[in-house]
């Protein structure tokens, strides 16, 4: 009777320890893939020396930050020099170089406002019972991913998620510059910094929310916010 009242206090405490364990990583979404797009999409390669790079199929890998393309043997392939690339456009999406990132173009006037959406990676061991361990980052892990974006030639017994972070960046007299929190903004526009500070207040700003930053973006340029 004591060994089986043991054993069904046992797995009480493994299911409630998956269920503690699965709420916590709420804000870490599994997918099939880390790339930007659902699938590799036709677009147009600008160099910096002008030249035009026209048909790929190109895709952004969020957790590398690499664009990359598929080649004629149907691999996927990254750029040999990034440094030579200005802008990538991809359907009606445009991604300019910034340090060998590709950021993306979210709205463009007098303040513009470009995003780089990051994925870190991270395995899961899968337990006896379907349930997750304590993650840890992958990036040495061998991994394989297929055209169609699936991963491949993983850990035994392992599931990948990824978390997505937002990186911001403002195109601010030519220069691209990146805003990460409301101090940001301020720094780049001291002689308004207190009606900023009011808007943004007004707002609830968040800088991890896309459409937040848009606004705030927005009514800069409505009224003309300058340094």
């Amino acid at each position: 009777m004591k060994l089986k009242l043991h054993h069904t206090l046992l797995f009480c405490f493994l299911l409630i320890s998956n269920l503690v364990f699965s709420q916590h990583k709420r804000d870490t979404v599994s997918i099939p893939s880390p790339f930007l797009l659902p699938k590799f999409t036709e677009g147009t390669i600008v160099f910096n020396d002008g030249k035009i790079n026209r048909g790929l199929l190109l895709n952004y890998d969020t957790s590398l930050d690499e664009m990359q393309f598929i080649g004629p043997n149907k691999e996927i392939l990254s750029f040999a020099q990034p440094e030579k690339v200005g802008l990538v456009k991809i359907a009606d999406r445009q991604f300019l170089n910034y340090k060998n990132f590709f950021v993306e173009m979210l709205i463009e006037g007098n303040i513009s406002l470009c995003l780089r959406i990051h994925q870190k990676r991270f395995s899961e061991r899968i337990g006896a019972y379907g349930g997750t361990g304590a993650a840890a980052s992958i990036g040495n892990y061998s991994t394989y991913t297929s055209a169609d974006g699936n991963l491949t030639k993983l850990t035994p017994r392992e599931a990948v998620s990824y978390k997505t972070e937002y990186l911001f960046y403002i195109l601010h007299y030519g220069k691209i510059k990146m805003i990460l929190t409301p101090r940001d903004l301020y720094r780049y526009f001291p002689s308004n910094k207190e009606l900023l500070k009011q808007e943004i207040e007004k707002q609830h700003t968040t800088f991890s929310n896309i459409e937040s930053v848009k606004n705030i973006i927005r009514w800069i340029n409505a009224n003309e916010i300058k340094n």
